[in-house]
């Protein structure tokens, strides 16, 4: 019998109780074990169980070197949650990696800007500032959390491209009328898109980059051209069974039982 995990923090799990329950019930069977635990119990489960694998959809890319340096498969490797999870490392990975970027800096050089911070997702953390005062009481609202700054585009919102396998699985348009922010789960309005070839190229490359199993790349549609903005890990599936009959759980646990 193969054991794994599903693993969320205790912050995430409620509003993901139907993506848990998916998997709980379409990988178990007389081959594969699945349980759900919360990762504040990870480290001294693996201790005294066999695990062979853990999907592991939290943001502490330590605890994913751990589980690996115990020979566990882990979806997502631990590259993949570092870089995905802090906005300066996908920047600098970005540039590296020559593929298309937005200018990231350490502090606010020209306004209007946008204020992100490092450690932020789901469009928090994340603000539309127009001048240094508007900058410092942010700081001193979020005193705890390091920022960085990216120029504002105007835009016709974004498109996540969904890359499992390193293969585009489909794309999601996001736009939002009534915010900067373009996020689903902000309000904004999604329907299926079908991306160019240069788009799906970059995805997939940094898919192979990080050895990701199942991510999601976000673009904003920047006047003059697209703009990676994000690469998500974990990545939600609610804007595909919002807009499409895809069943991207169940491509992703097939794929998940192939590599196990």
């Amino acid at each position: 019998m193969i054991s794994g995990l599903i693993v969320y923090n205790s912050i995430d799990t409620s509003r993901n109780q139907w993506f848990i329950d998916e998997f709980l019930q379409k990988l178990n069977d007389e081959e594969v074990s699945l349980s759900f635990l919360d990762e504040d119990f990870l480290m001294e489960y693996v201790k005294t169980h066999k695990v062979d694998f853990v999907i592991y959809r939290a943001r502490n890319y330590e605890l994913v070197e751990a589980l690996e340096q115990r020979n566990i498969r882990v979806f997502n490797n631990a590259l993949t949650n570092k870089i995905a999870n802090n906005k300066l490392l996908t920047y600098e990975f970005l540039k590296e990696s020559e593929l298309p970027f937005i200018e990231t800096s350490r502090k606010a050089e020209l306004y209007p800007c946008i204020m992100k911070s490092v450690s932020g997702h789901g469009g928090q953390e994340v603000f539309l500032i127009n001048n240094e005062e508007e900058k410092k009481s942010i700081l001193k609202e979020h005193s705890n959390l390091d920022f960085i700054y990216q120029k504002y585009f105007s835009n016709s919102g974004d498109v996540r491209l969904y890359i499992l396998n390193k293969s585009l699985i489909t794309a999601i348009k996001r736009d939002n009328p009534n915010d900067y922010r373009n996020n689903f789960s902000l309000g904004g309005n999604v329907s299926k898109y079908e991306p160019s070839k240069e788009m799906k190229d970059v995805a997939i490359k940094i898919a192979e980059l990080l050895n990701a199993d199942f991510i999601g790349v976000d673009f904003l549609l920047a006047e003059g051209g697209y703009k990676v903005i994000e690469i998500e890990d974990p990545v939600g599936s609610r804007m595909v069974y919002k807009t499409t009959d895809i069943d991207i759980i169940s491509k992703y646990i097939d794929y998940i039982r192939n590599n196990i």
